[in-house]
């Protein structure tokens, strides 16, 4: 599988990744994924080629940290499914909901957080480690003094963040030429029915270096063409009924043309773009993943008229 790199971090990740959100919980009503679907869907994936794996201390409250941290230790060879793989997590989120003390992006919660997922993880070190949120009560330059200290103890290789916006990236990535890591990385919502990045990230990512890792690649289900109805689907693109079924029609064709499926054309689309490191999608079962995992970046000509496509299609106001 294509791999490219991670901002300037010397890593490479490969354009799509798998996320774990659903691995052990329904959290946010993903379809839960018990250990043994979660072993399928992980196998599969490290198959494909896949070398990234992203989760959160916040996806069921640890659970799904734990239940990849079993997964991980196990498989053939020493260091088991772990050794080729970059493990990514976040840390942010209220791990006891409605106490603010259980959250943050302050030193001290970072440490005590990494700590935690590290021995949820049952490993030593993550690959990626980012901010899932940024927290207004604690200067960004505290957050990076942790952030860091992480790397320089060896707790992790590369720090980002997630669902920041362009001020408040370029806010971070300013103050790392004062000795503070640079957030390499920004763990966004990217999908065919959404400009906004590259409306406000893609030329920060020009201008620094720096990547896109896209969550909700497919809109949550609703650019694989399963939504049965018009008013599901709209909700989920965040369009109007007509806007987001004239633009599922287009991509639906194209997808044809190539003998993909709508859903592997969608993520192709974003896995196109050169500044996306990888397109992280989720999977409710084995045959989702290996769906999922037959995309590829799409040639110029398909990703142009998909282009076309949703240029006509996009709603410039988002509900």
């Amino acid at each position: 599988m294509l791999k490219r790199p991670l901002g300037r971090s010397g890593l490479k990740t490969s354009v799509l990744g798998l996320g774990t959100m659903n691995f052990g919980s329904d959290w946010c009503g993903r379809r839960f994924a018990d250990e043994k679907t979660a072993a399928a869907i992980l196998d599969a994936a490290v198959a494909a080629g896949v070398n990234l794996v992203d989760t959160a201390d916040v996806y069921g409250l640890g659970a799904s940290e734990s239940m990849l941290g079993r997964l991980l230790g196990k498989g053939s060879g020493s260091g088991g499914r772990r050794k080729n793989l970059l493990l990514a997590t976040k840390v942010c989120g209220e791990m006891r909901p409605g106490d603010p003390a259980s959250g943050g992006l302050s030193a001290r919660h970072i440490k005590e957080a990494l700590d935690a997922s590290l021995e949820r993880l049952r490993t030593d070190h993550v690959d990626l480690f980012m901010a899932h949120a940024p927290d207004p009560r604690v200067p960004i330059g505290e957050t990076l003094e942790a952030f860091g200290k992480a790397v320089k103890e060896g707790k992790a290789r590369v720090v980002g963040c997630s669902n920041f916006s362009a001020s408040q990236w370029k806010e971070a990535l300013d103050l790392a030429g004062k000795g503070l890591p640079r957030l390499e990385f920004n763990q966004v919502e990217f999908h065919l029915a959404d400009q906004r990045v590259e409306q406000e990230l893609e030329p920060l990512c020009g201008q620094e270096g720096v990547s896109i890792l896209a969550w909700s690649p497919l809109a949550g289900g609703g650019l694989t063409g399963r939504y049965p109805g018009d008013r599901r689907r709209s909700e989920s693109l965040g369009l109007a009924p007509a806007k987001a079924s004239a633009l599922v029609r287009v991509l639906e064709k194209a997808a044809q043309s190539k003998g993909l499926t709508p859903g592997q054309a969608a993520l192709g689309w974003v896995a196109s773009k050169s500044w996306v490191a990888s397109a992280v999608f989720g999977a409710s079962s084995e045959a989702h993943a290996l769906e999922n995992l037959g995309a590829r970046p799409l040639d110029a000509g398909i990703a142009a008229l998909l282009d076309r496509a949703r240029g006509l299609c996009l709603d410039r106001a988002r509900s």
